[in-house]
């Protein structure tokens, strides 16, 4: 068997139970802490220090990034199916279900609802046939896994409360920067939602890629935006955008 050191950052659902399979198949594995958005470049010291201690002992092993944007030192390889502006990684597959095939392991109903619900959220869920006790399950458990509190719950419902509405489309300022709160809240009720946070907006719908092109063909995103998604419930990130990227992306949400 080929060793393999894995590098995780835990920030979603689905990292979670990568992360449990990686254990339980006796992976070597790495842990980042970065949030969505995360990169190869902005991996920890001690995540680094991690993986090269590692490769002393294991020096033929295989590095592998999950879900981390850039380009891998080590000689390692990606595994994704996102959208990044330095390179397109869909894929029709979800990382766990791409971490799956690798351990040849093979997902129960609830990794399978987890696959589903990271690629194309609550839509997919239900076209999966999940009940709704199964829905607001994995949902909650998501929601848990970023890292969302009772007062991050607390304050999506005063966001919620003060968006801006033009039809079905929907503009909300989010100071904590928790999107899935508001959006898992607000689910049904919009076409098209746009978040704006401190460090990130979130664009949600059915032009997610369509806004990430936008915003870079006028070279204006930054390196580690990223989209992804089904076409119908897609999502759209960018980090930290300028005043200038801001007015692109609001004309873009609200008229284009």
């Amino acid at each position: 068997m080929n060793t393999r050191i894995w590098i995780v950052p835990r920030n979603d659902l689905e990292a979670v139970e990568i992360i449990r399979l990686l254990e339980q198949h006796g992976e070597l594995l790495v842990i980042s802490r970065q949030a969505w958005g995360a990169s190869w470049e902005n991996l920890e010291p001690e995540v680094v220090s991690g993986v090269e201690d590692l490769l002393a002992q294991h020096p033929d092993a295989e590095v592998v990034g999950v879900e981390l944007a850039g380009t891998p030192p080590w000689g390692g390889r990606n595994i994704d199916h996102h959208q990044y502006t330095d390179g397109d990684r869909s894929s029709e597959k979800s990382s766990i279900e791409q971490v799956a095939e690798i351990l040849g392991h093979e997902l129960n109903r609830y990794e399978r609802l987890v696959a589903e619900n990271d690629k194309g959220w609550i839509p997919a869920l239900l076209a999966a046939g999940a009940s709704q006790g199964e829905v607001d399950t994995i949902r909650l458990a998501d929601r848990c896994a970023q890292g969302v509190t009772p007062d991050d719950e607390a304050q999506a419902v005063r966001d919620i409360a003060g968006a801006e509405w033009r039809g079905r489309k929907v503009f909300i300022r989010c100071p904590r920067g928790v999107t899935s709160a508001l959006t898992d809240r607000l689910y049904g009720q919009f076409d098209e939602a746009l978040t704006a946070a401190p460090d990130k907006w979130i664009y949600y719908g059915p032009r997610a890629r369509d806004i990430h092109v936008h915003v870079h063909a006028g070279g204006l995103g930054h390196a580690r935006d990223w989209a992804g998604g089904r076409r119908e419930s897609g999502y759209a990130g960018f980090i930290a955008p300028t005043p200038e990227a801001k007015k692109v992306i609001e004309t873009f949400f609200w008229w284009a």
